[in-house]
């Protein structure tokens, strides 16, 4: 059913509503070493799909690897499935914009929600979408399907292939637009070999990508931190 040579599509229109859609990748050069001390940002997890701990927590740690490497670091937290006002999807912004969303953010924390399969008409190839405009409700969607379908194709393993695809849409919510990159974490396509780089060695953030998604982390986590010691 699966093409033997995958290609990842980590970009693509969903549905007709404008919507960023991506998925998780990279490759090349990131700074390794900051002199300033690692701030934090809050993860809510939706797990519609029901993912099981284990590979939800190995998903989480590559996750949080990859933005360390950058000098961000990442807390989660479980969001609760019987939350119908945090699980509204926002699809009135514009979520398409190369140039960055419009309207300034006051986020002060990521949600991302895990579905257990695509909506028809999804290629298997789409693992996720993000919305950077959201004004309220979930910010990114993760397929968790199209990620198993991945490691049926032998590529990575599937706590890999997720943590890479929530990585990607967390990449689209602090650079707050949907651009992607010619190497790195935000590269639009992945390939069979790309997989397997990022199980032996690791794909980073693209080195001026990341600077910029600190200056989005930096607010964001300074807003949390904030509202955790009142």
């Amino acid at each position: 059913m699966f093409k033997a040579k995958v290609q990842v599509v980590l970009w693509a229109a969903f549905a007709s509503t404008g919507v960023s859609v991506l998925l998780g990748s990279q490759t090349e050069s990131v700074e390794r070493h900051f002199k300033s001390p690692m701030e934090h940002l809050q993860i809510r997890v939706f797990n519609d799909a029901r993912v099981r701990r284990r590979d939800l927590s190995r998903a989480e740690r590559e996750v949080a690897r990859i933005f360390a490497e950058a000098d961000m670091g990442v807390l989660w937290a479980e969001g609760a499935l019987d939350d119908s006002a945090s699980l509204i999807t926002d699809f009135s912004a514009s979520n398409t914009l190369t140039t960055g969303c419009k309207v300034a953010s006051h986020a002060r924390d990521v949600s991302i929600r895990l579905l257990p399969h695509a909506p028809r008409g999804v290629t298997t190839g789409t693992l996720g979408f993000s919305l950077p405009c959201a004004a309220f409700g979930i910010d990114s969607t993760i397929f968790v399907d199209n990620c198993e379908a991945v490691t049926y194709e032998g590529s990575a393993l599937f706590g890999k292939v997720l943590g890479y695809a929530i990585a990607h849409e967390l990449g689209h919510l602090l650079l707050r637009s949907s651009e992607h990159s010619q190497t790195g974490l935000m590269r639009a396509r992945w390939d069979k070999a790309a997989w397997i780089r990022a199980t032996v060695e690791g794909i980073p953030i693209d080195r001026e990508q990341a600077r910029r998604m600190r200056v989005e982390f930096s607010r964001m986590a300074s807003q949390w931190a904030t509202r955790d010691s009142r």
